[in-house]
């Protein structure tokens, strides 16, 4: 018998007491990277487009009786990619435990899906993986520019926006070494830290972007709207910026 979570929930393995509660709420992992509903539609537009070309594909391939074993393996890696995408930008508020549990493991194996600059590169490959199945292997060529298009244009544009919000946070982070604050006993909270960075370096967050810096400084994938101590000096240390 597993160990049973606030209101008789089951937890999850491997994950602590109390995390349950509002592990379907909160952090990147689970809620998604994008709280923003725009970039949730954009991003869940992005996924459908990518599995909507690797079904394109493989249906062509086993229709045409196709001989190509690796254009086969790719489009089938491109399908996975596609579902994984499916699964982590499903634009629903409240995800199941299930749906829950499986964005836990995608925010442990594949980090850099909940960062802006990593998914930015990553539409950029799908992009090009689409427009090189459809339109060079001749599958589809009018869907090998629209849909693989649609997916580099805005891994473009995602990860022109995560390296400039990139580049913001590591200027607070700059002012922050020529001038160190200690953090308080609880940490920052959002507001608090949108007051530090206003007051050190000039720099003013949204409250989406302080979410999306909060998720990309937090050491668990439940992000409690906190910046601990610990995740505090670490963000400090010597070395490159920190990636949103």
């Amino acid at each position: 018998m597993g160990h049973m979570g606030t209101g008789g929930q089951p937890l999850m393995p491997g994950m602590p007491a109390g995390m349950m509660g509002g592990i379907q709420d909160q952090g990147q992992a689970v809620a998604g990277i994008a709280k923003n509903m725009s970039w949730k539609i954009l991003f869940f537009s992005a996924a459908l487009c990518t599995l909507a070309a690797s079904i394109i594909s493989v249906l062509y391939m086993v229709l045409s009786f196709s001989i190509a074993p690796c254009s086969f393996t790719t489009m089938l890696f491109m399908l996975v990619f596609g579902l994984l995408q499916v699964v982590l930008d499903l634009p629903v508020p409240h995800p199941n435990l299930t749906l829950a549990h499986i964005r836990v493991s995608i925010y442990k194996f594949f980090l850099f899906l909940t960062r802006f600059t990593g998914r930015g590169m990553w539409y950029l490959f799908l992009g090009t993986m689409i427009f090189a199945t459809l339109y060079d292997l001749n599958i589809s060529p009018f869907f090998g520019i629209v849909l693989g298009g649609f997916v580099g244009v805005l891994g473009l544009t995602v990860l022109i926006y995560g390296f400039n919000l990139s580049r913001r946070l590591d200027g607070v982070r700059q002012a922050l070494i020529q001038m160190p604050q200690e953090p308080p006993p609880q940490g920052f909270t959002k507001e608090m830290f949108k007051v530090m960075a206003l007051q050190i370096a000039k720099l003013d967050f949204s409250d989406d972007e302080l979410d999306y810096v909060f998720n990309s400084l937090s050491f668990s994938p439940t992000n409690d709207g906190l910046i601990t101590q610990e995740e505090y000096r670490q963000w400090l240390l010597p070395g490159k910026m920190e990636i949103v």
